[in-house]
């Protein structure tokens, strides 16, 4: 399962070799495989390829990936851009439903365009990471924190390895950061609780959360917790976002304090179009009458330019 080794060995340039060759090998043999486990490397193989996407995108890097079990489904790890040399690298960890065999390309062209955004923002050299190294829940079972500790505590342990191999190659880590929508939101503040209670702490330098379905009590209640001041924290939500908003109700988690709120509204000075509803990336010209508007994420919104700049730590307008 990725995110389980916490040595940093997965951004070694042999070890991301040998990880494309197990593809290779599983490619070959997938007529043996399960559906779910086709679709997850059918995915897995389209989101790598140059043509899949648009050519603007730079190289993806498949870092780790597992097939899964009967009970466990298929996880992956795919960074778009260079890891190595990195000015910003961001983790994009998303919510319930979102899963590798149903939504890899999706997700790899999320970070696509967050990377996009933030070169464009006037990022260097950034890196985005699709994290999908967790079991995300049903619409039950994100009422619970059950799924957020294990997916928490997966994320710390990955995200303690990428510190670890840039302290082994004697570089300081860039500035690394956390998107987070929807119930990956909590995912992500549990696995910041957990870093801070390394020997010795380690800390990000922003948390950017979109669509956010509330944190933990113990969370809530400290939330130097996170180990993040009040303007490294940033906090998205539409007007319109109301799936979010029963979410927070149902689970009864505590809100957000002590965070600066993005504004996702048009920006038609820019010609930034506002985010719509609960959903990230969805838009599309022929989505009908219950897929209109735009997704946080989405090319074009000014919800994906502020969480562009707060990502890589530049001004917000």
């Amino acid at each position: 399962m990725p995110g389980e080794r916490g040595d940093g060995r997965l951004w070694d340039a042999a070890e991301r070799r040998a990880t494309r060759e197990r593809l290779r090998v599983d490619m070959r043999r997938r007529s043996s495989l399960g559906p779910r486990q086709t679709s997850a490397l059918d995915g897995l193989v389209h989101a790598l390829k140059p043509d899949s996407m648009s050519r603007s995108y730079p190289e993806r890097q498949l870092l780790d990936y597992d097939l899964g079990t009967a009970r466990f489904p298929p996880s992956a790890v795919v960074a778009v851009g260079e890891p190595e040399g990195a000015t910003q690298m961001t983790w994009q960890v998303s919510g319930m439903g979102i899963f590798v065999h149903n939504a890899m390309w999706g997700s790899v062209r999320e970070a696509a365009q967050l990377w996009t955004a933030q070169r464009e923002a006037g990022a260097s050299r950034p890196c985005v990471v699709a994290w999908l190294g967790y079991h995300p829940p049903g619409p039950w079972g994100a009422l619970t924190g059950r799924t957020a500790l294990r997916g928490g505590a997966r994320l710390a342990r990955h995200l303690e390895g990428w510190f670890e191999y840039r302290g082994r190659h004697g570089a300081p880590p860039p500035h690394t950061a956390l998107e987070a929508h929807s119930y990956g939101t909590v995912v992500a503040a549990c696995a910041l609780q957990i870093l801070q209670r390394r020997e010795p702490p380690l800390s990000l330098d922003a948390l950017v959360v979109s669509g956010a379905v509330g944190l933990p009590r113990d969370l809530a209640e400290d939330p130097d917790a996170l180990g993040l001041r009040e303007d490294q924290v940033y906090f998205a939500l539409a007007e319109t976002d109301y799936l979010s908003r029963a979410g927070f109700w149902m689970s009864r988690r505590r809100p957000w304090k002590r965070v600066t709120r993005l504004d996702v509204h048009a920006d038609e000075q820019r010609n930034l179009a506002g985010a719509v509803g609960h959903n990230t990336s969805r838009h599309r010209p022929d989505s009908g009458l219950f897929g209109r508007g735009h997704g946080y994420r989405d090319v074009g919104t000014a919800s994906l330019h502020r969480i562009a700049r707060a990502t890589a730590g530049l001004p917000l307008d």
